[in-house]
Formats: C-alpha cells, sequence, structure tokens
C-alpha cells in the first residue's frame, strides 16, 4: 500500500463534465486566484485532483452535482489480505495528515470489492485492524463506531486497486435535509442539479420552469445552483471540519453568487405534492426564488409565465424547461405517450427558450417532437434513463 493525496468527488455515472464545470464555476468565486488542476477521470462519475484544503473545502460545502466528496489517503495493489493489512499498518503509522487524532472513532463504508480475492467482510476486518494498529503505533487509540463515527471512511476498489478514503462530508451529499415529504420515485438532488448543469441554466439572465415539478427537486436546486448556496445549514457542517487537518478554516456559509436572485416556476398538478413543494422549498431557504403553481401544465399558458417574470423584474428574458415527466408507475392512467404529444405541444409556445427533460421511456422522443441537440443517457437510480435538450 502507499499514501496518496487526492480530493475525489464522486457523482452519477455520466457527471464528469458537469461536476468538473461546476468545481471550476465555485472556486473561481471561492478561492480567487487558486490554480484548479486538470482533473483525473475515474470512471465516467469519478473525478480526482490534487489534495488541497481549501478546494476540498469548497467542494464538501456547495458541489451539488456530486454525491460524495472524499481525501483519498492510501492506494493498494496487494491481492491478499494479508499483505494488504501489513502495508496499511505501515502506512498509518507514518501518516501525520491529521485525520485521526486520540479518542477518534470511525467506520467503514465498503463499495465495489466484488472483484477483490476474499470476502467483503473480511476485506473490511483486515482495513479496520490496520488502522487501529498503525495509529496505535504514534500513540492514538481509536475505535470503530458504526452509528456515529467521528471519521467515515470509504473502502473501494477501481482498477483492481484498493484505495482507503476519508468522507469530507460525512454521507452522501444527496441528503441536502430538506425534502420532507416527496411524491412518488422522487429523483435524488444531486441528479437534479446535474440535469440543471447539463441544460446550462444561467440564473442570471434566464428563468427556469419545471411544468411536472412534484416535490420541486428540480425547482429548489435551481435555485440554489444559480446563487451557489452551501449544502449544509441549520447548525450542520460538513465533517470535514472536524478533521485537524482543517484547523483554523471556518465554515462556508454564505452564497457565493449572493448577487444572482433566481426566479423559478415549479408546476404540479397533485394538491398534496403541491404542498409538499411548497413546504420543502421553504425548508431548503429557497422560498424567496421558487415559486409554486398547482395546476395542469396544459393549462400554464406563455402569457401567465411572462407576467410572472413581469412582476419579478425580468421582463424579455429567455427561458428553459426542465422536467422529469412522470412515466410506469408514476403515471396512474398508464400509457404516458399522450402526456409526452402534449407536453411537446405546450412546450412550443415558448420559441426562442430550450426544454429539457430526463425520461425513463424510450417513446418520449417521438411523442415530444422535434430533434434534440443533446441526447445523453444517465441513470436515475436503478432505472436507466435519458436526457434530452430541444431549442425551442
Amino acid at each position: 500500500m502507499s499514501a496518496i493525496d487526492g480530493l475525489r468527488l464522486v457523482g452519477p455515472p455520466g457527471s464528469n463534465r458537469v461536476m468538473t464545470g461546476e468545481l471550476s464555476r465555485l472556486v473561481r468565486r471561492a478561492l480567487g486566484g487558486f490554480r484548479l488542476s486538470e482533473p483525473r477521470k475515474a470512471g465516467t462519475g469519478a473525478l480526482v485532483y490534487p489534495f488541497d484544503r481549501d478546494l476540498a473545502l469548497v467542494a464538501a460545502s456547495y458541489c451539488r452535482t456530486a454525491s460524495r466528496v472524499l481525501w483519498d489517503l492510501y492506494e493498494s495493489w496487494a491481492e491478499r489480505l494479508e499483505p494488504l493489512h501489513d502495508e496499511l499498518v505501515a502506512d498509518v503509522a507514518a501518516d501525520a495528515r491529521g485525520w485521526l487524532w486520540d479518542g477518534a472513532s470511525f467506520s467503514i463504508r465498503p463499495r465495489n470489492l466484488g472483484d477483490f480475492p476474499a470476502a467483503a467482510l473480511q476485506l473490511v476486518g483486515a482495513v479496520k485492524n490496520a488502522i487501529i494498529e498503525g495509529a496505535r503505533s504514534r500513540g492514538l487509540e481509536v475505535r470503530i463506531d458504526l452509528d456515529r463515527p467521528d471519521v467515515l471512511l470509504a473502502v473501494r476498489r477501481h482498477d483492481q486497486a484498493l484505495t482507503v478514503s476519508v468522507d469530507l462530508g460525512g454521507r452522501s451529499l444527496h441528503q441536502r435535509g430538506y425534502r420532507a415529504e416527496s411524491g412518488e420515485a422522487p429523483l435524488r438532488e444531486n441528479l437534479a442539479a446535474v440535469l440543471v448543469m447539463l441544460a446550462r441554466h444561467d440564473a442570471r439572465r434566464e428563468l427556469l420552469l419545471d411544468p411536472v415539478a412534484g416535490s420541486g427537486t428540480i425547482a429548489i436546486e435551481a435555485a440554489l445552483m444559480g446563487r451557489a448556496e452551501p449544502l449544509w445549514s441549520g447548525g450542520r457542517a460538513p465533517a470535514a471540519l472536524d478533521l485537524p487537518a482543517f484547523t483554523g478554516l471556518a465554515p462556508r456559509e454564505q452564497p457565493l453568487f449572493g448577487d444572482t436572485e433566481p426566479l423559478v416556476i415549479a408546476n404540479e398538478i397533485d394538491t398534496p405534492t403541491v404542498a409538499a413543494a411548497r413546504g420543502n422549498a421553504q425548508a431548503a431557504g429557497a422560498g424567496a426564488w421558487v415559486q409554486t403553481l398547482h395546476g395542469d401544465f396544459r393549462d400554464l399558458s406563455r402569457a401567465r409565465v411572462d407576467k410572472i417574470a413581469a412582476s419579478a423584474g425580468r421582463a424579455g428574458q429567455g427561458g428553459l424547461i426542465l422536467g422529469n415527466p412522470p412515466y410506469g408507475a408514476r403515471l396512474r392512467q398508464g400509457d404516458p405517450v399522450p402526456l409526452y404529444r402534449d407536453l411537446g405541444h405546450w412546450c412550443r409556445q415558448f420559441v426562442g427558450w430550450r426544454a429539457a427533460f430526463l425520461v425513463a421511456n424510450r417513446d418520449f422522443p417521438d411523442a415530444f417532437g422535434g430533434r434534440p441537440r443533446i441526447v445523453k443517457p444517465l441513470r436515475n437510480g436503478n432505472q436507466p434513463s435519458v436526457f434530452y435538450l430541444y431549442d425551442l
């Protein structure tokens, strides 16, 4: 095993480009003249940068497209438990980077270990014992705590290498904490942020309209991303700030683009879900920028949208329609094709706008009509889906 020093961003498959774009935008505003290196791609949903604690705190505090922000510590190409254990003991014993301290507790989150020639429980046990022994040789007594660890470690295999990393968020970053209620098959928050980035929404110059908003996740993420609001609120902070390596750094608690005033319209037909969307927007701190409408999108006219824009001082601006239309179990009346056909017809009243949708139904493009400018496969949880972007 060998000590490494990388900052790893993990997102949905196919999200490398948007994670790169989002982090670049955040760093330019948060760190001024900081020179962001070109990342190494580790698959289609992971980027690795040289570790820097200021960069790491910005990523763990603001990056909405990532699901995890990790500090890569050790890497091993060993194929047996004994040499893996011995290498890791030696590396931890020699490591003074400040990710562990006397009395600290830790737990291990294993991922993608299936090709290691030992059972996952045995591998996790070897890593656990090696960390305890290596820390003890430095005079540090550390312990396992499965429920509330001080340090969450990620252990994963990729390209035959085993990597041990600290999870700088302390949990998945898609768990924002604002979604008290959700509709059927809710979209993960970080995937919603990926859609906003793929559609290239500019919150300063254009409206965003979700005609099938559900519990409001896309609308909320668009508003908060436009302002680069921090992920953590209500007294919470990323786990990175508990590490000795981050001593002296203050929490990132202010929006990076606080001068941006997004205008987002979330339209939903289901009455209980509309109430949930409004509550979620308030809980997320996005209530000032998200207007929630109750009704069928077919009845929402361009004139009404223009009136909302004018009342907000945004008359004449362009716009983006972005949504995740229902399909399968989410569509109580069965066949979604008529809905997709109506959606395409409705969108074309917004001449000069763009329209983008994440859909898990192969009939969508023919029913919607027109030729998409972008067709990108994505996964919505375990559901294969496709992102379509149209010029209207």
